[in-house]
């Protein structure tokens, strides 16, 4: 009996071994592929980010308002317009 129970018992580990043995090199692959698979989803949600900013920005730039505040940064005015510095310049 003790005989049997030995065998067996060496039979189990023997089997559990090999399992082990035989499963590490998908693990090893596991682990690669979910790398990659995390630094795509973060390049993605950058991407996607990055997009919608861009959208918000050309919505802005598309509306009457936006055009005005393009033209003023460039330095264009109104023909009837006084800048501020002017005025200022002559109060001096």
């Amino acid at each position: 009996m003790n005989r049997k129970l030995l065998l067996n018992s060496l039979f189990v580990l023997s089997a559990v071994g090999l399992g082990v043995g035989l499963s590490i090199k998908p693990w090893k692959v596991y682990r690669l592929q979910r790398q990659a698979a995390d630094t795509a989803v973060a390049d993605m949600r950058t991407a996607e980010k990055d997009r919608a900013e861009l959208t918000r920005k050309k919505a802005q730039y598309d509306s009457e308002l936006g055009k005005e505040d393009l033209a003023r940064d460039e330095g264009y005015r109104q023909a009837n317009e006084v800048p501020v510095e002017d005025k200022i310049d002559a109060n001096d």
